[in-house]
């Protein structure tokens, strides 16, 4: 249950985005080995809580960009389809592709 200790851990104010998405994969594995579904489980909830913080999710959601006030949102999703067609983005051969539960593909090479 070394999960729940780290989400806590967490919560009191951690910034490194990589090592809280580091402990939620290990969240959700511990999760999981424990039957309980990863969406589900406090410590994992925390520690997604904590990361969206972080990322200031809040103004995805809800934010423009002052320049160009244009939706927040959007502007990220066009900057990932630029890299993507730009080819800094792509997944490499020797790169497993993202998987949505139940073994589906997301997106296309």
């Amino acid at each position: 249950m070394k999960r729940h200790k780290d989400a806590l851990g967490i919560q009191e104010g951690a910034i490194n985005i990589r090592a809280m998405a580091r402990s939620l994969v290990v969240a959700a594995e511990e999760a999981a080995g424990e039957g309980v579904g990863a969406e589900q489980d406090a410590a994992v909830r925390m520690i997604v809580h904590r990361l969206a913080r972080v990322c200031r999710v809040d103004l995805v959601s809800y934010g423009y960009d002052p320049e160009t006030l244009a939706d927040t949102f959007q502007l990220l999703v066009q900057e990932c389809t630029a890299k993507v067609q730009s080819g800094a983005g792509a997944i490499g051969s020797d790169q497993a592709p993202v998987m949505l539960e139940g073994g589906e593909r997301r997106g296309s090479r």
